[in-house]
């Protein structure tokens, strides 16, 4: 694939800059790598430009994009991929890619909303850029090559699965990406709340959604995401502790209406 590609072209040329003390100008174009990925994944044939749930997403996603209008600098954007089991991931610069198996799991507007609100989450506080600067910082191309594996692999789906992420990775690794996962968990709950129209336990049902279909796998130790549970239990302590901002929200039976 041409994506393949283009991540390995990048990972060679930030390592080169990191050489040269160049690397900074990299990290901070997000707009060159999110048109980047989106390329690959275009001329690949990964997106699905007719699917029919853009109704249901791009209604969610205009919700959650007004939202954090004043909080981003590019606009964010909203495309249905391919796969087999449900995943969404977000790339720097704005785009946020969700595929059908998700929408589809995804019983109603609050669950869909705490999936591209976490993902916004991720987009707002610079996560992966963040760490691409990081690494190239440390001049680790390796370090910069596992950012986009987990990229392409979906940052939500990580419940979905046990991603042993391989034996190049350090155990610090995982936990800094556990540590940025549950901060977009809480963003993304902030982001909800604030749209005004979302119910942030939609978040809370979709972790337990994907527990029940998928299980929660894998050795701690091996997972670049907190267990289903852990997240449920932290997004409950979130709300209980910011009265100000969740108390109006309840943990209704909403999350068994269907929404399609």
């Amino acid at each position: 694939m041409r994506r393949k590609s283009f991540l390995t072209g990048l990972v060679a040329t930030a390592g080169c800059c990191s050489l040269v003390h160049a690397a900074p100008a990299l990290a901070l174009d997000e707009k060159q790598l999110g048109d980047g990925v989106f390329a690959d994944l275009r001329d690949a044939g990964d997106i699905l430009f007719d699917s029919p749930y853009y109704e249901h997403l791009n209604e969610i996603g205009e919700i959650i994009a007004r939202t954090v209008v004043s909080r981003y600098p590019y606009p964010i954007r909203f495309y249905i991929v391919k796969g087999d089991s449900a995943n969404a991931f977000s790339v720097p610069g704005g785009d946020i890619y969700v595929n059908e198996p998700l929408l589809q799991l995804a019983k109603n507007r609050d669950e869909l909303g705490g999936v591209l609100a976490h993902e916004t989450g991720h987009m707002v506080l610079h996560h992966v850029a963040k760490e691409i600067r990081n690494e190239e910082t440390l001049g680790t191309i390796g370090g910069i090559a596992g950012i986009f594996a987990q990229i392409l692999l979906g940052p939500l789906a990580g419940s979905a699965a046990s991603y042993a992420l391989g034996t190049g990775l350090q155990a610090q690794g995982l936990n800094l990406s556990r540590h940025v996962e549950a901060q977009a968990d809480e963003e993304g709950a902030r982001i909800a709340a604030a749209s005004g129209q979302l119910n942030p336990y939609g978040m809370i049902w979709f972790f337990q959604t994907m527990k029940e279909k998928y299980g929660d796998k894998g050795a701690f130790w091996e997972r670049d995401h907190p267990f289903d549970d852990a997240r449920i239990t932290d997004l409950q302590h979130l709300f209980a502790a910011n009265p100000q901002t969740f108390a109006k929200f309840q943990d209704t039976k909403a999350k068994d209406e269907v929404y399609w």
